[in-house]
């Protein structure tokens, strides 16, 4: 039986007899799942009360391994609530369940079933900046109600080391189930920390996060990757990329006309949220741009006989990579991306599998034990499904030394949770991270927005850093 860290004991005893409603901020790789496990079990030894685990869908089959292994249960008293209704319904009544694991989504349908006469008093989340991030949405709504029925005895533990997640009310749900008393309202909260343009009245920046900063402190554990297991060392490399000829011409003329003419139909960029992601998809997947013919289906390629400058890149660096023999982790925003990477990876003679949205839960959980066993030596990844409870810093007995980004997530949080996936514990050699950028594009405009990003959310949360470049 495996036993807990003294750091890791110094949180359980927080958790369990000095509050109930706290954030695990630990950063990722800190160890956050095994005191929560064991925090699950010491509530039902202590108090009889049961605990719903809320969590991606990836995540299901490995917190159910844990779930059991720290938490000591019997067969049968750990259940993932998945499936048909009727089975779904069927296992949150089973009285000999303790500790329900369920997807966000099936919380939501199933929040006001899960009454407090069943013994359930407790929701831990895990990697809550991804399911609860918008006070508005019937998701929070759901479990704003599910924690209001056992407000007297209710545990609550939101797991994430990124609580600050791009803007400031992204943290307000939680402070909300915590304390209700700070803000009282969202937009008491938006008044509080929003910067307001007085003639739009669009939010243009953020202020008083030392305040929001010194209420977390407050009600968060902290624990730093460098606390646990020495200094990070990671040496991040910007490379810059040439388009190739015809993506280029495609690219400088529907960024200065804001519409382009191909053979069989225009791309129309004078919508601005239109026009940016049209940029992306020229010069992402130009071989894979969307037919946007009426009734089209499918994709076109706008640039025959070439192949995009970052596909070329990535694909000298899969035989650079094997050449060395080493094992590597590639993310790419975009989804025909994404798979433009698979395919080229498998060609330059890697063992490849892809973690997508596309993906299942089964198939990705396979790929994760494949990619671990060192079955495969190649993960291509979305960062923002890739980017939660994934253990990739060895592949069989060889550590991970380097990770891709071909094309970044708007989110900060993204980029730094994703890289962590091979920051488990201590490394024995350092962490190189690639991020490709396009001379004169739309890249450098994503790479100063998620800088800022991260320069907020360091003076928010202690510890985080500024994205290096």
């Amino acid at each position: 039986m495996p036993t807990l860290r003294k750091d890791q004991i110094q949180d359980l005893g927080r958790l369990f007899f000095k509050e109930r409603r706290c954030i695990h901020g630990g950063e990722p790789g800190t160890g956050k799942t095994p005191t929560i496990c064991v925090l699950q079990r010491a509530r039902w030894d202590k108090h009889g009360h049961k605990t719903v685990w809320l969590m991606p869908m990836k995540l299901l089959a490995k917190n159910l391994d844990e779930a059991m292994l720290w938490g000591e249960w019997a067969p049968g008293e750990v259940a993932i609530v998945d499936g048909p209704a009727a089975a779904c319904r069927a296992i949150v009544a089973d009285p000999r369940v303790k500790v329900l694991l369920m997807g966000y989504t099936r919380f939501e349908m199933m929040a006001d079933t899960i009454t407090p006469e069943m013994g359930y008093f407790a929701v831990d989340i895990d990697e809550w900046h991804k399911g609860f991030g918008g006070h508005d949405s019937k998701r929070t709504q759901a479990l704003y109600r599910w924690c209001a029925a056992r407000r007297d005895e209710l545990w609550f533990v939101p797991m994430t080391g990124t609580i600050y997640n791009g803007r400031p009310d992204t943290v307000y749900p939680a402070l909300q189930i915590i304390e209700p008393r700070y803000y009282g309202t969202l937009d008491a909260f938006k008044a509080m920390h929003d910067v307001l343009d007085p003639w739009t009245m669009k939010v243009t920046g953020h202020c008083n996060l030392d305040r929001l900063q010194m209420i977390l402190a407050k009600h968060s554990i902290r624990r730093l990757w460098t606390d646990v297991h020495g200094a990070e060392e990671i040496v991040p490399e910007i490379s810059s990329c040439r388009m190739n000829a015809k993506q280029r011409e495609a690219y400088d003329k529907f960024r200065d006309e804001a519409i382009l003419e191909l053979e069989n139909f225009f791309i129309d960029g004078t919508k601005p949220g239109v026009a940016f992601i049209r940029a992306r998809q020229i010069m992402e997947h130009p071989n894979v741009f969307p037919n946007l013919l009426e009734g089209g289906e499918g994709f076109v390629d706008i640039c025959p006989g070439e192949v995009p400058g970052k596909l070329e890149e990535f694909t000298d660096d899969c035989h650079e990579m094997t050449d060395l023999g080493r094992p590597m982790i590639a993310y790419a925003a975009l989804i025909p991306q994404q798979y433009q990477l698979l395919e080229a990876a498998k060609a330059a003679g890697r063992r490849a599998g892809i973690v997508n949205g596309d993906t299942p839960p089964k198939q990705a959980g396979q790929i994760d034990k494949a990619f671990q066993a060192g079955e495969l030596d190649t993960i291509i990844g979305s960062p923002k499904v890739a980017d939660c409870g994934f253990n990739w810093q060895f592949c069989g007995d060889r550590e991970v030394q380097d990770v891709f980004f071909v094309s970044m997530d708007y989110q900060d949080t993204a980029f730094f949770q994703a890289y962590k996936r091979a920051m488990r514990k201590s490394r024995n050699t350092a962490l190189r991270i690639k991020i490709y950028t396009y001379i004169d594009s739309i890249d450098q405009h994503i790479m100063r927005l998620t800088k800022r990003k991260s320069v907020d959310a360091a003076s928010v949360e202690h510890g985080r850093v500024a994205l290096p470049w």
